[in-house]
C-alpha cells in the first residue's frame, strides 16, 4: 500500500514543485501593490481622522505603525520579485517605500501632536498614492 501512495507522490512532487516556481513575479507585484495601495488608503483616512479630531492619538499612532510596517514589508516583497522589468519593478518598490516612510512620519506626529507634520505625512501619503498607481499601470502596461 505505502508503494502505491509513493510512487504518484513522486510524479506529484515535481508537479507541485513546477507550480510553485510558476507563480510569476507579476502576481507577486500585483498583489504586494494591491496590498499596499489599500494599505496606503487606509492610512490616508486614519490620518485625516486624527487631524480632524475624530480619531484618538493611541489609535491613529498604533494603525499608522501598523501600517508603515505593512509597507515596507511589501516593498521587500516587490524588490526580491523575481525580475520581468527590473526598472519598472524597483520604481514600484521605491514609491511603496515612500508610502511606508510617509505612514512612518505620520505615527511620528501623531505622537508629537504636531498636527501640521501630519499634514505634511498625508500630503506625502497622497502623492506617493497617485505615483504607485501610475507605477502600476507602466509596470503591467502591455509594451512591458
Amino acid at each position: 500500500m505505502l508503494r502505491t501512495i509513493a510512487r504518484p507522490s513522486r510524479v506529484f512532487l515535481p508537479l507541485l514543485a513546477l507550480a510553485l516556481a510558476s507563480c510569476s513575479s507579476s502576481e507577486t507585484v500585483d498583489q504586494q501593490s494591491k496590498l499596499a495601495a489599500s494599505t496606503a488608503q487606509a492610512a490616508v483616512l486614519v490620518s485625516d481622522a486624527w487631524l480632524s479630531g475624530a480619531a484618538p492619538s493611541h489609535y491613529a499612532s498604533s494603525a499608522l505603525q501598523s501600517f508603515a510596517e505593512t509597507l515596507a514589508d511589501a516593498g521587500r516583497q516587490v524588490e526580491s520579485a523575481p525580475l520581468s522589468d527590473k526598472a519598472k519593478r524597483d520604481a514600484l518598490a521605491e514609491t511603496v517605500n515612500r508610502l511606508s516612510n510617509a505612514a512612518k512620519r505620520a505615527k511620528d506626529a501623531v505622537e508629537a501632536e504636531q498636527h501640521a507634520q501630519a499634514g505634511q505625512a498625508l500630503q506625502e501619503l497622497r502623492a506617493a498614492q497617485g505615483d504607485l498607481a501610475n507605477g502600476y499601470r507602466q509596470y503591467f502596461s502591455p509594451d512591458r
